[in-house]
């Protein structure tokens, strides 16, 4: 009798998934450890050139079980909210917003592994599939609600000049990738040496070797190329006020009047202490306002019968809260006239400042001000990228009984475009706040203003901005590392757009940013004082002003597509022993 033997495909042989046990704990902890480490407060920044690579020894085992990815998932919660922990201070309210934040932003390194194993298992080589896949990871976080581009791996080198120059080929998205190549050479050497059931070919580690090196090689090339460019003088001075003031959501009064007046001598102390007339003085965000914001707008019938008055006696009260504002704003410049130098000019004044715009539906805004010497108010620009849960809730405004809950510093409207100041010759491209933190904002507000100038020269009439002021509160976060991402953010905005940032903040920031990214001035975290800035001409136009994040986008489309599509078996073929089971996780 004649037997057949039954056709089965024979398994290849696999890594069985590790339990979770010392080695799994240690894996977890080291990918939140490292990665904490390479950033403030600590900053080791070398560090993040293998902070990767416990990710990548999660794509080894042929089965990772949820409970694993549990562990995994649970460290980035921890990295996350230590990363974070500053964001706690600001109200009550945010302890649980913090927490979710930090819980929601965790979600992405799991995201990361299963796109990467999944890659792995179709083929695609490592150091190809590795980088692309972080890219891809950080911009879906940059544009996920809203966006967050705080602690970008790329950060991590913001005190290494050479190394940050090609964001303005790609953003900090073009640093991240090359760190992460780094780490996919890394790995591969370190599985190659101490690797025992896969192994890796010498073809594959001279490959990872060459491209990581090759591509490290070239962005200290070309950012000691883009270091010894130059840049023109520029004649115009400000004055970068700072302080650490408390604040509060809901500020009385008084309080108001009070950091008016910090803000007011400390402005004073500023220019008496500059060996050059100032042309402009910055304060931060809000501290302008002090019991009296800028008013713009009409009356409206509908207002003066709510509050049982006449449209004329509306529109009375309008002019004469914008006559009051502009009263005080001249009166302090003409006390600052009295020290300004040897020519006691009045400056200028680019103030952080709420601004009201009445009408049907009046509207508050968190604004940024410009007077001109005349205390004439030249242009402003409210907040368009505003922070959920710190600036406004979803949906509130339709659920009034939650509505009345709120404080009201978190019922602001977004404003309605970008805007440029001008100072002397010199232009200014104006942000609030996180704009700066969240990369695209900035750089798409330099991009807008460059396009309506659209074949102007830079820095001519009607050319592109100069500089980028920002004006910022970070006293909500206290002396938290908040404080430093922020200004590595900065950082990079300002190699991105190719012009220098200059930051006026109360207990953060207060610094200016050259167009190469580096700090040229800076007033200690905490302190009082200013930065008497003199922003110098660049007149480089970045490959980010012209293609955007677009290559990032690309990347992130890649990113979402891989993790979406799964592709069906035939029916009858035998199961790809790789493949890992739906019930213990991608």
């Amino acid at each position: 009798m004649t037997h057949t033997a039954p056709n089965h495909t024979p398994a290849r042989p696999t890594t069985p998934a590790p339990t979770i046990g010392r080695d799994w704990w240690i894996l977890s902890v080291s990918s939140a450890m490292l990665l904490w480490i390479s950033g403030p407060p600590l900053g080791w920044w070398p560090i993040a050139f293998v902070a990767v690579i416990p990710w990548l020894v999660a794509t080894l085992p042929a089965v990772v079980t949820r409970k694993q990815y549990l562990v995994l998932y649970l460290a980035g919660c921890v990295y996350w909210a230590l990363t974070l922990q500053g964001l706690r201070h600001a109200n009550p309210l945010i302890y649980p917003c913090w927490i979710a934040l930090a819980a929601y932003l965790a979600v992405y390194p799991i995201l990361f592994v299963i796109v990467l194993r999944r890659t792995i298992r179709w083929g695609i080589p490592l150091m190809t599939a590795t980088p692309l896949a972080w890219v891809g990871m950080e911009c879906v976080r940059n544009y996920m609600l809203t966006g967050i581009s705080a602690a970008m791996l790329g950060h991590t080198m913001a005190d290494v000049p050479l190394m940050i120059q090609i964001a303005d080929l790609g953003g900090s998205y073009a640093v991240s990738l090359v760190i992460v190549a780094v780490n996919v050479a890394g790995f591969t050497l370190a599985h190659w040496c101490f690797g025992r059931r896969q192994k890796v070919s010498i073809k594959s580690l001279i490959i990872d070797g060459s491209v990581a090196a090759g591509l490290l090689v070239g962005t200290l090339l070309y950012g000691q190329y883009r270091l010894n460019q130059p840049t023109e003088e520029s004649s115009t001075t400000f004055a970068l006020v700072g302080r650490n003031e408390p604040v509060e959501y809901n500020q009385d009064q008084a309080r108001e009047l009070e950091l008016f007046d910090a803000y007011t001598r400390q402005s004073i102390a500023a220019v008496e202490s500059s060996a050059v007339t100032v042309d402009a003085v910055v304060w931060p965000e809000s501290m302008f306002t002090g019991t009296l914001p800028w008013v713009i707008g009409q009356a409206d019938a509908e207002i003066a019968q709510e509050n049982d008055l006449t449209v004329e006696e509306v529109q009375s009260f309008i002019d004469e809260r914008r006559r009051a504002f502009q009263f005080r704003a001249g009166s302090l410049q003409s006390l600052l006239a009295k020290s300004n130098g040897t020519e006691n000019v009045k400056p200028e004044l680019i103030v952080g400042c709420g601004v009201i715009r009445y009408g049907k539906q009046p509207a508050f805004y968190n604004g940024i001000v410009h007077l001109d010497r005349d205390a004439t108010v030249q242009q402003w620009y409210g907040k368009m990228h505003l922070v959920m849960f710190g600036e406004y809730i979803p949906l509130v405004k339709s659920i009034p009984i939650i509505r009345d809950w709120i404080p009201a510093g978190l019922g602001l409207t977004a404003g309605d475009g970008t805007r440029e100041f001008q100072v002397g010759p010199t232009k200014l491209c104006p942000n609030v706040c996180i704009e700066t933190a969240v990369e695209r904002v900035a750089i798409n507000h330099m991009r807008q203003l460059r396009a309506q100038s659209s074949g102007a020269p830079s820095g001519g009439e009607g050319g592109m901005p100069n500089a980028i002021v920002t004006v910022t509160n970070d006293a909500w976060f206290d002396d938290s590392s908040v404080v430093q991402h922020h200004k590595r953010c900065a950082q990079f905005v300002a190699i991105a757009c190719r012009r220098p940032v200059l930051s006026a903040a109360n207990n953060g920031p207060t610094v200016w940013i050259d167009s190469n990214g580096r700090v040229v001035k800076e007033l200690q975290q905490g302190g009082a004082g200013s930065v008497i800035a003199r922003p110098r001409i660049d007149r480089r136009i970045s490959l980010v002003m012209t293609l955007a994040d677009w290559p990032a986008r690309i990347c992130a489309l890649l990113f979402l597509g891989v993790l979406i599509y799964r592709p069906r078996r035939a029916v009858g073929t035998a199961p790809d022993s790789s493949a890992t089971d739906t019930s213990n996780g991608p």
